[in-house]
């Protein structure tokens, strides 16, 4: 596969990424990165890769499953500085996957998966992510989020 879309430029970096929303009873799926921050799994759109291809290699990759039912759930403009300034556009999708307590991966980071319980939610980051917990079945909803 090719080189990840992340683009530095004069003013900061350019990424293109996907995350994957799996919700199971109450919780939903995320990973924990060493420094703290706790996500959606998912990671960065390669050059010529669909973003829904990159949300199933992606989720393979980092829980060993393959996602089913996959549909196009947000589209997250997101605005942070991570030791530069960064512009982030970022396709949430939202699938399935067979319950397990803890997934093994093949490429994780040293990421830890776990199931957050949703009343949880607002320790995600991007924080727009909490806005998807009301989100319904119908459409695609664009946030804008600058943290």
């Amino acid at each position: 596969m090719t080189q990840d879309l992340t683009i530095p430029l004069a003013d900061g970096k350019l990424n293109i990424r996907v995350a994957i929303w799996i919700e199971h009873e109450e919780n939903i799926l995320v990973s924990e990165f060493p420094n703290g921050i706790i996500t959606l799994p998912g990671g960065r759109v390669k050059f010529d890769e669909a973003s829904n291809d990159a949300a199933t290699r992606e989720l393979y990759e980092e829980t060993g499953e393959q996602l089913m039912d996959v549909e196009l759930f947000s589209i997250i403009e997101n605005f942070f500085t991570l030791g530069q300034a960064c512009h982030e556009i970022l396709y949430v999708y939202r699938g399935t996957i067979p319950y397990k307590e803890t997934y093994v991966g093949i490429d994780y980071d040293d990421q830890k998966l776990y199931w957050l319980p949703k009343t949880e939610i607002h320790h995600l980051k991007p924080q727009a992510l909490a806005q998807l917990i009301h989100k319904d079945d119908v459409g695609v909803v664009h946030i804008v989020n600058r943290d």
